[in-house]
């Protein structure tokens, strides 16, 4: 494996980025207050970062593809929380 700067550089934006979904990934999880996340952004979001794991892996940048994996299932993670949480909200109105 490469350990380029770029690619130490890489690794360090990538831990940082994903990193910061974990806070919200934890207190969405915790709390289930999710009314204020958009689903539009973060299915977009999702998609986008689909098309990163793709880049990733063509070009052969091995931080591209693993940080662009884990922001997916994070991203995911968001998305199932606040469908959950719509549910619920749903059955509790009828």
């Amino acid at each position: 494996m490469d350990l380029s700067l770029a690619t130490l550089i890489g690794f360090a934006a990538g831990t940082l980025a994903t990193g910061a979904y974990l806070p919200q990934v934890w207190k969405c999880w915790r709390s289930g207050e999710v009314a204020a996340i958009s689903k539009r952004m973060f299915a977009l979001r999702a998609a986008g970062l689909v098309l990163w794991c793709a880049y990733g892996f063509g070009a052969g940048n091995l931080p591209i593809m693993v940080f662009s994996a884990l922001s997916l299932g994070l991203s995911l993670a968001i998305l199932a929380l606040k469908a959950r949480h719509t549910r619920r909200t749903r059955r509790a109105e009828t």
